[in-house]
């Protein structure tokens, strides 16, 4: 029998007298029989088109399920409430008609226009901060990562914190000294002494960080800030102990400038430390690795409060602008013009005496514009957004404020594909917006304008020779670093927190230290290695604490005087893939016990790229539901073997029960509540083929040999740099294209999407 012959065999003994053809799908005849009974039965809730139905079932007929999965769940649950109206043979039919026509089509029909959005959140603060950053000089540096710790310099003192005379300098790693009754080294006046902390400090997450300095002494504190006025000043000591903080919000991977003057003047002890409590991370003294000895001028991160992007297609994106965000917006804007007054002469390149002051600031608030909107501005701009602003009876600070708000919330500055829509054919202008906001999620700056104008940016050569050197800007690393939590799902979500009667020993530091532990094999394999996806999801070395080390068991805890986080072997710590670091263990997990449908969950979606429909309700897990002698396996399984529940849980359980060989916590265990734990199930591929499975090793084995991984991780990036659907660029359509950037280095994967994406004329007027 031929292999045709034999695939028409196989298939008609499946579908009983569906008839299919030699290329494999069913004729016509027996499509039009299940389109009639799809019509009759199923249309009511799904929609003819398969579009979904509101108030019914409101998703559409979409999935990777193979056809024998279909058959099997049309069979056994449809029509909901009445599934003996199509069994068998109609079950056959209804199934091969569905999956012909509307399954597996996912993002053939999506829409091909792009969506004009606002800038995100991240975007707009980023940009905002890179807007200023071209006048005062704070464009962001490259921190010299061998340069950890801050310049210290201790002085002898007279007279509270007058410094007298400097006795040394050195490097310290961390600020957390009890001097007791005593000097900081011998021949210093211990009755009154002075310590001068300077640097950069580099936070890795963006969100809120709250600081804290803790004295019995007189002490100035900065951040953010030039050396004027101090965020915290308690140079008035009254000889008591105490803490004071102050919360300020950072963009992740950018250095800010950091200094504390310290000072004991006759008290009777001299103590100061310096600590922080960063997102979702726990208040300790600031670790070494985040500070640097390199100076640099503070940048304009907004403070202002903003209401949560849309995330309901499943990545941050601005197309909702309501009344809350813009004022917001407002708000912050306000704020960036009273920053920009503050300097104004400094941005100005002038001074308060100078008579052609106004001049100046003109010129300024035109090239400020002009850095806002991305482009050279026209006469008529120019005229309505600066020139008619001067007017005599108007102080001008009241006009740089008005500029500066007329600015900011300009559509053309709030909506940077406004420039892409308005154009005829390419723009070189488009392309370099469009690189600058895909890579750094900001706008162009004075170096891209000026090779603008040079006509140095208009081959598409030079155009790749630049992105190439904006990928190593820091804002390319911090950016990519987002979206690999984002991929993970830790990047908004709170961090794990357990019972802790039962695991008493996993405090905030161990937690602290595994979203450290992730973000630093990240950051490592991605940056350091130039890996590739297959190398992220292998998870060769996980770098561990000494605190952790002795959390999860490893005897002989490797020291390290480079880093707190010295890697080890994977396998000899018994983690086997990506999906078994113990945060993501942790994270998906209950307070109290494992969760194989929370794991299942998160691997199946976001490692092994299987599309899952969301369920038509809700049900709650009770552990004290269930039989107290079963194991959580046996729960879940109980809980799930309705019909309904096993669509999706079949997929889900299989790969949630590979993961049972781990506790809570992310711990390795052999047993579960006392009872043998068996790892072995039977997982059923995109193909319909049933792999039989004995733990995480197999699991990471399929992902390493599966596609849907390598597509599924990539559209995500796509989506998260470009904020649109991948199908309204031309470069998405080009699967061969797709396929080979997937097993590239990530690095050459991300600059590749943003690069042609930048280039794709799609998103040009037609």
């Amino acid at each position: 029998m031929g292999v045709n012959s034999l695939r028409l065999f196989l298939t008609a003994s499946l579908l009983g007298s569906v008839v299919f053809s030699l290329t494999g799908k069913p004729d016509m005849a027996s499509l039009l029989k299940g389109k009639a009974i799809f019509e009759k039965q199923c249309a009511e809730c799904h929609g003819k088109d398969g579009s979904g139905v509101e108030g019914e079932y409101d998703k559409p007929l979409l999935g990777d399920w193979p056809l024998e999965k279909l058959v099997r769940v049309v069979d056994r649950t449809m029509p909901e409430l009445e599934p003996e109206l199509c069994r068998g043979e109609n079950a056959k039919l209804v199934a091969a008609y569905v999956f012909e026509t509307f399954w597996q089509k996912r993002g053939e029909s999506a829409p091909r226009e792009v969506a004009l959005a606002r800038l995100t959140n991240r975007q707009f603060r980023q940009s905002v901060a890179d807007l200023f950053a071209q006048f005062s000089g704070s464009r962001i540096p490259v921190i010299d990562e061998k340069m950890t710790g801050l310049r210290a310099t201790y002085y002898d003192v007279k007279k509270m914190n007058k410094r007298h005379q400097k006795k040394k300098d050195r490097i310290d790693g961390e600020v957390d000294f009890d001097f007791g009754a005593n000097a900081p080294f011998e021949g210093m006046n211990k009755d009154g002494f002075s310590v001068l902390w300077q640097g950069s400090i580099v936070p890795i997450e963006t969100g809120w960080y709250e600081f804290f300095v803790h004295s019995h002494n007189g002490f100035s504190f900065w951040i953010n800030r030039d050396g004027k006025k101090a965020s915290i000043d308690e140079t008035v000591t009254g000889g008591k102990e105490r803490e004071k903080s102050v919360r300020l919000f950072l963009l992740g991977g950018r250095p800010y400038p950091i200094m504390l003057d310290f000072f004991k003047f006759k008290d009777p002890v001299a103590k100061v430390r310096l600590r922080w409590k960063p997102p979702r991370g726990k208040k300790e003294v600031i670790p070494r690795e985040f500070l640097f000895q390199q100076s640099v001028p503070p940048s304009l991160i907004l403070q202002q409060k903003l209401p949560p992007d849309d995330s309901s297609a499943g990545f941050e994106r601005g197309t909702m602008v309501e009344q809350a965000w813009d004022e917001a917006v407002t708000y912050a804007a306000l704020d960036a013009g009273k920053y920009v007054n503050e300097r104004i002469d400094s941005f100005a390149k002038t001074k308060p005496d100078d008579p052609h002051r106004a001049e100046r600031i003109e010129e300024f608030l035109l090239q400020l514009l002009q850095f806002a909107f991305r482009e050279p501005l026209s006469d008529k701009q120019k005229d309505f957004f600066v020139r008619s602003r001067f007017e005599d009876s108007k102080s001008l600070a009241s006009t740089v404020e008005e500029v500066v708000l007329l600015a900011l919330k300009s559509p053309r500055f709030l909506y940077p594909e406004w420039q892409a829509l308005a154009k005829k054919e390419k723009d070189v202008h488009v392309v370099a917006t469009r690189l600058a906001l895909y890579l750094w999620d900001s706008l162009p700056n004075e170096r891209l304008h000026q090779l603008i104008e040079k006509g140095n940016l208009s081959k598409e050569v030079q155009q790749a020779t630049l992105a190439r050197q904006m990928l190593e800007d820091p804002r390319a690393r911090a950016k990519f670093r987002d979206f690999l939590l984002h991929w993970l799902e830790i990047n908004q979500n709170e961090s794990p927190k357990k019972d802790p009667t039962l695991f008493p020993k996993f405090d905030e530091e161990v937690i602290s230290d595994l979203r450290r532990s992730l973000i630093k094999y990240l950051d490592s394999v991605v940056w350091e290695k130039r890996g590739t996806l297959d190398d992220l999801l292998r998870a060769g070395e996980i770098p561990l604490s000494p605190k952790l080390a002795a959390y999860y068991g490893i005897e002989q805890a490797r020291q390290s005087t480079f880093t707190a986080f010295p890697p080890y072997p994977s396998e000899k710590i018994g983690r086997q893939g990506l999906f078994t670091h113990p945060y993501l263990l942790a994270h998906h997990s209950y307070p109290d016990e494992t969760s194989p449908i929370h794991r299942g969950v998160f691997v199946a979606r976001k490692i092994l790229g299987r599309h899952l429909r969301p369920p038509k309700e809700a049900i709650s897990f009770k552990s004290s539901d269930f039989d107290p002698s079963w194991s959580m396996r046996q729960k879940v399984t109980a809980l799930t073997k309705s019909a309904d529940c096993m669509v999706c849980h079949d997929l889900i359980n299989s790969t949630g029960f590979l993961l049972e060989g781990f506790d809570a916590t992310g711990r390795v265990r052999g047993k579960t509540e006392d009872k043998s734990s068996s790892l072995k199930v039977t997982y059923l591929d995109r193909e319909g083929n049933e792999l039989p499975m004995n733990g995480p090793g197999d699991l990471l084995r399929h992902s390493l040999a599966s596609e849907a991984s390598e597509t599924f991780f990539t559209e995500e990036l796509f989506k998260y740099v470009a904020k649109q659907e991948p199908t309204r660029y031309a470069i998405a359509s080009n699967k061969t294209f797709m396929k080979e950037l997937a097993t590239s280095k990530l690095t050459d994967l991300y600059l590749s999407l943003c690069l042609e994406a930048a280039k794709d004329g799609f998103l040009y007027a037609k």
